[in-house]
């Protein structure tokens, strides 16, 4: 999948998990607030299991050091679609968010804040701006933007970073769907690679879901950047559009109808 619709599908799953608006789950209700700038950060995070391809979003968004944290991150975990689109990182995306928000410092102004999240809440908005290409221009404009927003959220919903974990779980599980639905596939079990029979590597779309080298898959989508990939984004597009209005408009009591909608 693309990296734009992967950022795309984040902040789809994030409006749908915690906004309590229509054609919404609503299975961890937030603030109006939090559903808007969570979109964002989800966004952001959909693109992290990606930190392994040296010509992705992150790769390209911070020069050096970011193509250099990628080229670290793509021989630390095997190369593209290994260590990272597995279950493990999953695991490990996790629990590193939660270990990165441990770290804190007094800041002039902003007193004791809880540093380490929020230079990945900087990192993240980063990404999905640029991925989603709300930032035109140079390197520096987008993280000044991003920096701007981080500050903001720092000074007046400070509150804003106890959700980031979940916010990276959401976003990198609908990665590996994303994944998932492409004929390249996924090693969930990585390190563990479990092979099929040699007698059923020619059986018609058993093959495609339990592929030679043990990845799995279930390519509904096709080959990434398909037609039937752009299909499902232009739909995920228009969830997000509607999902924030309404998310906004149910306070006053005033939602948005989806044209496919019945009722």
């Amino acid at each position: 999948m693309m990296g734009a619709h992967h950022a795309i599908s984040g902040a789809a799953a994030w409006i749908a998990v915690t906004s309590t608006a229509p054609y919404a789950l609503g299975l961890d209700p937030q603030p109006t607030a939090t559903i808007l700038v969570g979109s964002l950060v989800t966004a952001g995070a959909a693109l992290l299991p990606d930190v392994d391809h040296h010509n992705a979003t992150i790769a390209h968004s911070g020069g050096m050091a970011t193509k250099a944290i990628a080229g670290a991150a793509q021989s630390l975990s095997g190369g593209h679609r290994h260590g990272l689109h597995s279950l493990l990182a999953v695991i490990g995306f996790y629990f590193g968010t939660m270990l990165l928000g441990r770290w804190e410092a007094q800041v002039p102004l902003f007193g004791l804040i809880p540093v380490g999240s929020a230079v990945l809440f900087l990192a993240l908005v980063a990404f999905a701006l640029k991925a989603l290409k709300l930032s035109r221009g140079s390197m520096v404009k987008l993280w000044a933007t991003a920096f701007v927003g981080t500050a903001a959220m720092l000074w007046f919903a400070p509150e804003h970073l106890t959700w980031l974990p979940t916010s990276v779980l959401v976003g990198v599980v609908l990665h590996l769907i994303g994944d998932f639905l492409t004929v390249g596939g996924l090693p969930l079990l990585w390190p563990l690679l479990i092979k099929p029979p040699k007698a059923l590597h020619d059986v018609p779309v058993l093959n495609a879901i339990w592929q030679p080298n043990g990845y799995v898959a279930l390519p509904l989508l096709g080959k990434a950047g398909s037609g039937r990939e752009w299909v499902l984004c232009v739909g995920l597009s228009l969830y997000v559009v509607v999902g924030l209005v309404d998310s906004v408009g149910a306070q006053f009591g005033a939602t948005v109808p989806l044209p496919f909608a019945g009722g």
